[in-house]
């Protein structure tokens, strides 16, 4: 693609993953008065956070597979337009049960859209700028959860919970028609299809131990990283501190978590991915340490660098995956690494209920997470040991 064809291209995918960013972050904004109004205790909390990701998880896996049958191009705008739907939805849920199935629901359109806009980004991207492109359109997700925490704000969602997913309902179903029109339609060549492809990309020609690295790998951070979009602004309350300072907070997480990002893109760019990897997981470790007994202002800036580190690895492990796995199987290999993550972000929220419950402070929660911090780091650092397939 020329540039003047691709700066669309680029623009469309970022507002994809804006929104999608929103949709994610929402139910964490939402939650300190919408979890009182619904009557839910800790647990069912915890489900309703995690249903979601239970069917991004289950929509990242199907998602991939179909795209490198199909094209990207469909399946992409059906999962935006399917959870703008379900987000709309989840504003009229009027109980448990109901929340339980429109965030399952939402999940599923969640999971078909991040796999499509990882391998899209990476495949338009020249090979000199993989991981800052990359990081540049995935940055979009945690810009969008920077919105649904300054919507969150505003009287109107102060007011009525119900703002937030009305929002964050319409933005997808206005975008969906754009996906279709500009975006090229990415799909293999058919003939590249034979069955068990997706196996002997996975696992195959010796990828296996990249394979169990990227999953480990991904779902360790998005343990971490789900755990602190559902519940930070929660426990910030819990503490005593007012509502629109959590909802700053959740901001400024989600901020540093963009600008993170993209820093790491271009030092990955420049100097590989080894070092950046691990320091930035050391650095979140000590982040975590500190946020856990921080109090007043301190509390914010220790967010956003939790959120500039943690997104930061994130998106450079993003940049890293797509290369490792043949094009003709690409989106299966970035939607199964996808769908492995989600097993860490589905249990994220649910740990976090279960400390909760037990009695654990805010601190405690946070601190619980240094050591799969720590875990994820090393794992990370051992990924970038295994060639690429050339």
């Amino acid at each position: 693609m020329t540039t003047s064809r691709t700066w669309p291209v680029w623009l469309v995918c970022l507002a994809a993953a804006m929104i999608e960013g929103f949709d994610i972050q929402s139910m964490g904004v939402a939650a300190p008065r919408m979890l009182p109004a619904l009557h839910l205790t800790p647990g069912q909390a915890g489900w309703a956070f995690s249903a979601s990701l239970i069917g991004l998880m289950v929509g990242a896996g199907f998602g991939g597979v179909i795209a490198d049958r199909i094209g990207r191009r469909p399946v992409l705008t059906v999962s935006v337009a399917a959870f703008g739907l379900f987000s709309l939805a989840t504003a009229l849920a009027s109980g448990f049960g109901p929340l339980l199935a429109v965030r399952f629901l939402t999940g599923l359109g969640l999971g078909g859209a991040m796999p499509m806009l990882i391998a899209l980004a990476s495949e338009q991207a020249s090979p000199t700028r993989k991981a800052t492109m990359v990081a540049l359109i995935v940055g979009g997700m945690p810009l969008g959860g920077a919105v649904a925490g300054l919507v969150a704000r505003t009287p109107m969602a102060l007011d009525d919970w119900r703002t937030i997913f009305l929002v964050g309902g319409l933005a997808p179903l206005l975008i969906a028609p754009l996906l279709y029109w500009l975006l090229p339609a990415g799909r293999p060549d058919r003939g590249a299809h034979q069955r068990g492809d997706a196996a002997r990309a996975l696992f195959g020609a010796g990828r296996w131990p990249a394979t169990a690295c990227i999953w480990i790998s991904y779902a360790l951070v998005a343990l971490t990283l789900h755990l602190l979009l559902n519940w930070l602004p929660t426990l910030l309350v819990s503490r005593g501190l007012p509502p629109t300072f959590a909802f700053l907070v959740s901001a400024l997480f989600n901020i540093g978590g963009a600008s993170g990002g993209l820093v790491f893109g271009l030092i990955v760019d420049r100097a590989g991915p080894r070092w950046p990897l691990l320091a930035g997981f050391a650095g979140l470790a000590l982040a975590l340490v500190l946020l856990a007994g921080a109090s007043g202002g301190a509390i914010a800036g220790l967010a956003f660098a939790a959120g500039f580190l943690l997104m930061g690895g994130q998106f450079t492990l993003y940049g890293l995956t797509p290369p490792y796995y043949p094009a003709a199987v690409r989106s299966t290999g970035v939607g199964a690494a996808v769908a492995a993550g989600r097993v860490g972000s589905i249990l994220g929220p649910l740990a976090a209920a279960q400390l909760i419950g037990g009695g654990a402070s805010g601190a405690a929660v946070v601190g619980a997470l240094v050591p799969v911090v720590v875990v994820a780091g090393a794992v990370a650092g051992l990924l970038t040991l295994f060639p690429k397939p050339t």
